[in-house]
Order: structure tokens, then C-alpha cells, then sequence
């Protein structure tokens, strides 16, 4: 596992049994407008593993995730929306560590002050499921490509 600043942290083991028809948001938001964090150059990327194992507890669940932009700390379902995950069963990712989702932030997510991660589930509910949220700087923050590109052993 690559190492990443806690400030980039939207959720560490959540608990994302939702229920039939359910919102849950992230557990921290980010503050882009923080004075003395620098993000650094390049690109940033949103990362959504399973932490715990996802089980249904009734209907066929499907979930869609959602990282939000406000420009208050109170991100919501109703926030302007960055990156919309298709609707999923989460049961499908069944392992620790499974991805999600992984991918590239649009270079003006900036535009508002705060982000956060809004789930929001219909068709069913989970009784178990726990993700880890985070932002990072993509490849050069993945360990298997840290590793190949240099001399790790």
C-alpha cells in the first residue's frame, strides 16, 4: 500500500450498509481552499476499495456513488457532481482491497471549495460493507508501479 496524506481521506472503513432507498455521505470532506496544503503538480485521482466485504440484506441493491463539489462544508446529494460512479451491486466486489472505482480527477474540480463522496443506494439493501475513500496522485502512488519503475525489492 502506497502512503497518502490523511488530508486526502474521505472515508477509512465506512459503513455503507445502506438500506433499500438510502443516501450516505463520506465521513470527512475535503477543504481545497486550505491556505498550507499544496496538492503538489500532476494529476489526482479518486480511489473507492472494499474494505469489508458487502452483503445483501434484502432486493437486488444498486448503489451509485458520487464525489460532489459545494462551496460550503455541508456536501450533499445535491451539490454539483464531478464524478458519477454507474450504479453498481456491491456485492460484486467481494474481496479486501477490490477497486470500485479508481480514476482521474477533472483538472477544475477546484471550483468550489469542498468535496465529498454522496452513496446513494435503491433496489435493495446491504447488511454488511465497509469502503475506504481517498485521493492520491495516481500511478506514482501505486506501489506495483513504484516498484517496476525503480530499484524496491
Amino acid at each position: 500500500m502506497a502512503m497518502y496524506d490523511i488530508i486526502g481521506e474521505f472515508a477509512d472503513a465506512q459503513d455503507f450498509t445502506l438500506t433499500t432507498t438510502e443516501t450516505i455521505l463520506s465521513e470527512n470532506n475535503i477543504n481545497l481552499g486550505v491556505a498550507d496544503v499544496n496538492w503538489g503538480n500532476g494529476e489526482i485521482w479518486l480511489n473507492i476499495k472494499v474494505h469489508t466485504a458487502f452483503t445483501t440484506a434484502q432486493g437486488t441493491p444498486s448503489t451509485t456513488i458520487t464525489l460532489r463539489t459545494s462551496s460550503d462544508s455541508t456536501v450533499n446529494a445535491s451539490d454539483t457532481a464531478v464524478i458519477t460512479i454507474a450504479a453498481q451491486n456491491l456485492t460484486t466486489a467481494t474481496s479486501l482491497g477490490s477497486d470500485v472505482f479508481r480514476g482521474r480527477l477533472p483538472i477544475d474540480v477546484d471550483q468550489e471549495q469542498y468535496i465529498g463522496v454522496v452513496a446513494v443506494n435503491t433496489g435493495g439493501g446491504y447488511s454488511t460493507g465497509k469502503l475506504d475513500i481517498w485521493l492520491d496522485h495516481g500511478s506514482q502512488s501505486d506501489f506495483a508501479t513504484q516498484k517496476t519503475q525503480s530499484n524496491i525489492t
